[in-house]
């Protein structure tokens, strides 16, 4: 036991008598390691950057389709320098900058949709609708890398109507191939799409609003998607309209 106390107390008198070099070879150490983690974050800051010009061009296409005639978009990468005084940062090309678990890259979307607009923060100046179209756009190129079992669209179809609604449904249709897609919709064009339907409803029991969801069958299914076409009173030409969205003969 005094052995192992003399190396102890030992060891410890001589990092005291060392202390700043102990302290320089280990800010050297954790520099080595900054500088490391900096080449492999400008690495995969250059993937980003070549991903990206071809998203730009996919995305631009698939928004033309879903009726975003004059779109552009722009994936941005953004840089954030670090502060002098700040302990965590990593070296990249001898400059200081703010990092995390993904590199040193901020990725911010950039949209412009009408011609002749600056390309503007996704997030500020799309709308409900487009917003949606965007994350649909960008989920059916990205389809085949992405490992989501599911995939869920709150009402993407807000904002639009028409042949876009139709090839909104036709988008969803083809992301099923790769994804379990559940999409809750109020448009007949989206909903004669799919392959499985439920109805929500509330109803009010004993002073309390109760929600429930059922699995429809065939005929069911027709009705409901006659129902978004027509209203609560269903005609035959809905109905037919409907067996002919679903393709249901």
């Amino acid at each position: 036991s005094v052995i192992e106390h003399r190396k102890k107390i030992g060891e410890e008198f001589e990092l005291a008598e060392n202390f700043a070099g102990k302290i320089s070879s280990l800010e050297k150490e954790i520099n080595d390691i900054r500088k490391e983690c900096g080449q492999t974050a400008k690495k995969l800051s250059a993937e980003r950057k070549n991903i990206s010009k071809k998203i730009k061009k996919e995305i631009e296409e698939a928004l033309k389709y879903l009726g975003i005639q004059d779109s552009r978009f722009e994936a941005g990468l953004i840089n954030e320098i670090a502060d002098e005084k700040a302990d965590s940062f990593i070296f990249v090309d001898n400059k200081k900058y703010k990092f995390n678990s993904y590199g040193f890259d901020n990725v911010e979307f950039f949209i412009s949709t009408n011609l002749g607009e600056d390309l503007k923060p996704l997030v500020k100046v799309a709308s409900g609708g487009e917003i949606s179209r965007v994350m649909l756009a960008l989920k059916s190129i990205l389809a085949k890398s992405d490992r989501l079992p599911i995939l869920i669209f709150d009402e993407i179809d807000t904002g639009v109507s028409g042949r876009v609604a139709q090839k909104v449904g036709q988008v969803l249709k083809s992301l099923a191939a790769v994804h379990q897609i559940i999409a809750i919709t109020h448009l007949p064009q989206i909903a004669g799409m799919s392959d499985l339907h439920f109805a929500v409803e509330k109803k009010k029991i004993n002073d309390r609003v109760v929600s429930s969801i059922t699995e429809l069958k065939v005929d069911e299914r027709v009705n409901e998607v006659a129902k978004l076409l027509s209203g609560e009173k269903i005609t035959e030409a809905a109905l037919n309209s409907a067996k002919e969205l679903m393709g249901i003969s």
